[in-house]
């Protein structure tokens, strides 16, 4: 759009601290390129566009500092690409100062309705724009800078967040958050009638691998177990370093059957791995204990659960470790007396008396 400027520049305004980037939109050429001239020589990093679809392309892609906009530019108009730059979230926060021959107090208004940062009309001294660019600019730079610093404390808050849910040797979540999450998953299962089910694993004579190996050995066990157990468990399944060489899975909405399949895997996943540290070939086994709600109608909280889940544990250690125990109360009536094994390997009560061979290395 046509419109006359003060065409005798200031011999160099005051240099920005940084090369702003400004992209004008205009399609009055002579303007465009006495704009551009001026704003190199005040340090500013020009791109110009001649029309609104050209505008719409260059934004997303230059993300400038500022844009000074025409209203009067072929389509889409000055005020639609305004319209599109402020619905952006991600360019909404660019300055949009508008120039327009147009005075009165409707198409301000109407300008800045629509997201205008400001306003300025032709024709302008370059001094006058000067004050309103570096004005723009200005809360552009305060407003980034605030946003820089909430999201370095954002992510001060997440690591610090993770540092008081994680254990430091695995990389689980920790016993304390693991009880916060398990309460709020048994209250959802009491609220909503799920099944949930905890499983307690623990790793079969790992004092001896401190003893015989050291302990950098058994830390490179926990964490290398650790990690098996987060591959072996499903993305819905909780999991955590209980205490020690106890760790614990969280099962929401999976009944006692469901959640003896994924102890079995784990179990066998565990089996069959060799840890390798320096020189050395190290195999442990692991033993399991299982627990569901509401199967077991003696489970009233949480704590319950975690009990019962600690019971199936020791029985398994007692039978033969290496193996996965299913608390009695937690499965169903109609499948006790039933043959699972060819589900998964685990066992009851009904089955400790049964004996079994020890397959522990």
């Amino acid at each position: 759009m046509q419109g006359e400027l003060t065409t005798t520049p200031p011999k160099s305004p005051t240099v920005a601290t940084r090369k702003f980037r400004i992209l004008i939109v205009d399609d009055d050429r002579d303007s465009v390129d006495l704009l551009s001239q001026w704003l190199t020589m005040g340090g500013y990093e020009v791109t110009t566009a001649a029309t609104g679809q050209e505008a719409l392309r260059r934004v997303p892609a230059d993300r400038p500092d500022l844009v000074l906009l025409d209203l009067l530019i072929p389509p889409p108009d000055g005020l639609q690409v305004m319209r599109a730059i402020k619905r952006d979230r991600v360019l909404s926060t660019i300055p949009v100062v508008v120039m327009t021959v147009k005075r009165d107090v409707k198409s301000k208004v109407e300008c800045l309705k629509n997201g205008a940062d400001d306003f300025i009309v032709k024709p302008f001294h370059f001094d006058e724009l000067d004050a309103v660019l570096r004005s723009s600019l200005k809360k552009r730079y305060l407003y980034t800078s605030l946003e820089r610093a909430n999201q370095q404390l954002r992510d001060a808050n997440d690591r610090l967040l993770k540092l008081t849910v994680t254990d430091e040797r695995t990389n689980l979540l920790n016993d304390r958050y693991l009880k916060r999450r398990l309460a709020e998953e048994f209250k959802r299962a009491q609220r909503y009638g799920t099944p949930l089910s905890v499983t307690m694993l623990d790793l079969d004579h790992f004092k001896q691998v401190n003893d015989k190996y050291g302990h950098d050995c058994g830390d490179l066990v926990l964490r290398e177990f650790g990690r098996l157990l987060s591959e072996s468990a499903r993305t819905t399944d909780i999991v955590g370093r209980y205490g020690g060489e106890e760790f614990l899975v969280v099962l929401p909405n999976t009944d006692g059957i469901r959640a003896a399949i994924v102890a079995e895997r784990i179990r066998k996943a565990a089996e069959e791995h060799i840890y390798k540290f320096k020189e050395l070939l190290v195999r442990i086994t692991v033993s399991a204990g299982v627990a569901s709600y509401p199967a077991n109608a003696q489970v009233r909280e949480e704590n319950d659960l975690l009990r019962a889940a600690d019971q199936a544990l020791y029985r398994a250690k007692q039978v033969s470790r290496n193996r996965v125990i299913v608390d009695r109360a937690s499965m169903p009536p109609d499948v006790l007396d039933g043959d699972l094994s060819a589900i998964f390997k685990a066992s009851y009560e009904d089955n400790l008396g049964q004996g079994g061979k020890d397959e522990t290395r």
